[in-house]
């Protein structure tokens, strides 16, 4: 009679349990391509409008500023003359800033800006636009 060979402890994984990972793995790097190709067009657009939030506030705290001070609020003109429109060596102004508006630059990304003068009543306002 022929000794069979007993063995013990016999670990491993099966051609089955490998295909199944390996499908999984396909299903998630289908999902996860796309999201990682808009993820830089995304993160661009996003640094567009914290660039334009960051605006916004330093319009808003120099208005509040010349409201309180002891000459109060003067004009637009003044108060443009006052705020620092550098947001960072990312950011750059084609066309601008004027008085009612500019294009800002963030890496490659352009977009148009509008901005709403500032009155006695309320600061001026940067937005999203187009203009000519």
């Amino acid at each position: 009679m022929g000794q069979q060979k007993i063995l013990r402890n016999q670990e491993g994984f099966t051609l089955v349990e490998i295909i199944a990972v390996l499908i999984i793995l396909g299903i998630l790097a289908a999902v996860a391509i796309p999201r990682y190709i808009d993820l830089e067009a995304n993160s661009k657009q996003r640094a567009i409008d914290a660039g334009i939030s960051e605006l916004n506030g330093r319009e808003s705290l120099t208005w509040a500023n010349q409201k309180i001070s002891p000459t109060g609020y003067e004009d637009d003109q003044k108060l443009r003359d006052t705020i620092d429109y550098n947001l960072g060596i990312d950011y750059t102004w084609d066309h601008g800033p004027r008085k009612d508006h500019g294009t800002l630059n963030f890496i490659g990304v352009s977009v148009p800006l509008l901005r709403a003068e500032s009155t006695i009543s309320q600061p001026a306002v940067w937005s999203l636009g187009t203009f000519h």
